[in-house]
């Protein structure tokens, strides 16, 4: 067990507090604007439909400076899904007609609202009183802000802005699967379940398989089984769902490592450190110091929701890289990021140029069929010869470059695992030496690559 200093970490928290927290002023304005578009919303729909403000404003959460929440059209369980959905949106655009809106799509079409500094998520749900009622994911929330604002006191909920700092500063802070984190709920429910962030972090040091239930629905060893995932937590107000499914093992590892790192020496530097981002000139030499070859896949984004866009892309860099090895090159490493209009695949190689001979070594000469079948299968080699006791043939390889083989894998992606949204996107794809690509607009996904270190 580690000694930790609780009293230097309090003091840390109180320090960061002030910083990340919104103002009492700042909190007014917040429900102020809130309320101005629910009030809108309230004369658009008929008595029967209810609107209710929900995330993380509601639930008291919030961090300084979001100015953004999500604002509930709830419906009776009578309407049909789609009656439920095209209405609530009909309501959202009549009530906000001026106003700039956007069409955002999660598991059904929402609204997205901007007025001032604001913007909210306009949400069509149905009205339920246990999940058992559930007609679609998004109707969880309702309940989610209950079960939260039951649980949790105004020091819970500060320790829970803590730890949305904290998880933000190590990139490990949303849900979306760009970022394959924390979502919000699941920082509130890691709080509820040890009581404050400091005991929080003590028991994440320790962690190995966490299998948490804060509702005691089943056993540790149940959970395992039910849910093989790096992370499991129980939605207190739905059993089978694991509120942590999308935290990805990369994620887990980061949060016990800086909890470690945090209870050996408290500071303000893991939850206020700014992010990097290394000058052109810095990358270039960064470049030539390593010895490596950096190619870069660039190619028009497809028109898909990020959380589409995110898992293909890194699909489609797995699948490059398992190419790439299949023809002997050697990767060192790979990255993948978009802007959603552009996506770029960093492949860094060790041995990026080929001989243009390639070897099969075939069965030894005990198996006198299986000897006979490799000499036919390979007649058209270069040559044919023993070395010790196998048969083995010398073969012209077809590519010896990477950057060749790259792009011929873009223009014929069939076959290679690459989902159908990006294979059509792949066969606009340009590949070039990564120098090429060094600019303001790709310093911090460079940086990131080239840069990132635990400091």
């Amino acid at each position: 067990m580690r000694c930790i200093d609780e009293r230097k970490a309090q003091a840390v928290f109180s320090k960061v507090l002030p910083k990340i927290k919104p103002s009492d002023g700042e909190t007014k304005k917040d429900f102020e604007e809130a309320g101005y578009l629910i009030r809108k919303l309230e004369t658009s729909v008929p008595s029967n439909v209810e609107i209710e403000l929900a995330g993380s404003l509601a639930k008291g959460t919030n961090l300084k400076g979001k100015n953004e929440f999500d604002i509930f059209i709830l419906f009776p369980t009578a309407y049909t899904h789609k009656e439920m959905v095209m209405l609530g949106l009909h309501y959202a655009r009549h009530a906000f007609h001026g106003m700039r809106m956007e069409s955002r799509y999660a598991e059904h079409p929402y609204l997205q609202v901007f007025h001032g500094d604001y913007h909210a998520d306009i949400v069509p749900a149905y009205r339920i009183g246990q999940i058992s009622e559930r007609g679609s994911s998004v109707d969880r929330s309702q309940l989610h802000t209950k079960y939260v604002n039951s649980k949790m006191d105004s020091k819970m909920k500060d320790d829970v802005r803590l730890l949305k700092a904290f998880m933000k500063n190590f990139g490990i802070y949303g849900a979306e699967l760009r970022v394959e984190g924390f979502s919000g709920y699941l920082c509130e429910l890691l709080v509820i379940q040890h009581g404050s962030l400091l005991k929080l972090l003590e028991a994440a040091s320790e962690w190995e398989e966490p299998a948490l239930d804060p509702e005691k629905h089943s056993t540790e060893g149940d959970l395992r089984q039910a849910f093989p995932s790096p992370l499991v937590v129980i939605d207190p107000v739905d059993p089978k769902r694991n509120v942590a499914a999308v935290v990805a093992q990369t994620s887990l590892s980061r949060f016990i490592f800086e909890s470690r790192r945090f209870l050996d020496a408290p500071s303000e530097k893991f939850f206020l450190s700014q992010k990097g981002r290394e000058s052109a000139a810095a990358i270039r030499r960064m470049v030539r110091r390593r010895g490596t070859r950096c190619l870069v896949v660039g190619f028009p984004a497809p028109k898909v929701v990020p959380d589409v866009l995110w898992p293909q892309l890194k699909k489609t860099a797995q699948a490059l890289v398992r190419h790439l090895e299949s023809l002997d090159f050697s990767v060192f490493g790979y990255y993948h990021w978009s802007d959603g209009a552009e996506c770029c695949i960093l492949l860094e190689l060790e041995r990026w140029e080929l001989p243009s001979v390639r070897k099969a070594c075939g069965p030894s000469i005990k198996f006198a069929a299986d000897v006979d079948s490799f000499v036919k299968a390979h007649s058209r080699s270069l040559n044919l010869h023993l070395e010790h006791d196998r048969i083995v043939a010398v073969e012209k390889r077809e590519v010896t470059d990477a950057a060749a083989a790259l792009l011929s894998a873009c223009k014929s992606p069939h076959g290679l695992g690459i989902p159908e949204n990006i294979s059509r996107a792949l066969k606009g794809a340009k590949v070039s030496p990564v120098e090429k690509l060094i600019s303001a607009k790709h310093s911090e996904f460079l940086s990131d690559y080239f840069f990132a270190k635990i400091a």
